[in-house]
């Protein structure tokens, strides 16, 4: 963890992102399941879900310590990627962001049918 990582209150996973654990999560489920999943996840952190984008695939939810943007992707019949965008509330968050994105992660993980990390490069 670096200095920039103390003070950075943004965390976001991506296909290409340089830090294993933050990158894209491919699961062998249905979109609609995966989307269940995020509700039941939403309701697990004690999150309110302030906006859902059908059209950009993404549910939009705040915590008391953070807001999350969830994009769930379908990229087959039965296969969907999910992405985490975190934004922290803390003025000094010491890299509170990438541990939640390992959280929220590994709750899917509990839940769905993982398939891998960083599949489509």
């Amino acid at each position: 963890m670096g200095i920039r990582d103390l003070f950075n209150n943004n965390y976001e996973s991506s296909e290409d992102n340089s830090v294993q654990e933050l990158k894209t999560r491919y699961y062998r489920n249905k979109y609609s399941e995966v989307i269940e999943v995020i509700h039941d996840l939403i309701k697990a952190e004690k999150g309110e879900i302030k906006a859902e984008n059908e059209n950009f695939l993404e549910i939009y939810f705040e915590t008391i310590d953070y807001s999350c943007t969830a994009t769930i992707v379908g990229i087959r019949p039965t296969e969907t990627a999910v992405d985490f965008k975190v934004t922290t509330y803390k003025l000094i968050p010491n890299g509170k962001g990438k541990k939640i994105i390992e959280r929220l992660y590994k709750y899917l993980d509990s839940k769905l049918s993982f398939k891998g990390v960083s599949l489509f490069k």
